[in-house]
């Protein structure tokens, strides 16, 4: 009975990794649509781009968290802890603008990597419920 409380939620604690980890690359995906609207649309749209990562930043801190309540791979926790690490280069080449342009001009090269980053992610996560895989 024990075993079978732990697998279950085990499966639910996956469950919720893969959704947050998707749920991370589709913000990831609006937020590069919101840079864009900023920079070939209106200007005046840039706010929606610097508020909205306010939405999702802390995802990945979450998901390092729930990833120790359950058995996975220990590169998938670092993946997660790569994303935040992520952000927060992005906060710190925002904040070099005026000091060191060239260093902030890394700012949508890091987004890139980001994206690619939050889609292998989202592969390895959803491979934590695929029958047979990492059991419990």
């Amino acid at each position: 009975m024990k075993t079978e409380t732990r697998s279950n939620t085990n499966r639910i604690v996956r469950g919720i990794l893969v959704v947050l980890s998707l749920l991370f690359f589709i913000c990831v995906v609006i937020q590069v649509f919101l840079a864009g609207i900023a920079t070939f649309v209106n200007y005046g749209n840039w706010e929606l781009h610097t508020t909205f990562i306010h939405y999702f930043e802390f995802t990945p801190i979450i998901m390092l968290i729930l990833s120790f309540f359950v058995r996975i791979p220990k590169k998938i926790r670092w993946d997660y802890a790569g994303l935040y690490l992520l952000i927060i280069m992005q906060y710190v080449t925002t904040q070099l603008t005026a000091s060191a342009p060239f260093v902030a001009a890394i700012h949508p090269v890091i987004a890139m990597i980001l994206f690619w980053r939050s889609l292998v992610t989202v592969k390895a996560s959803k491979k934590l419920i695929q029958k047979n895989n990492y059991r419990s």
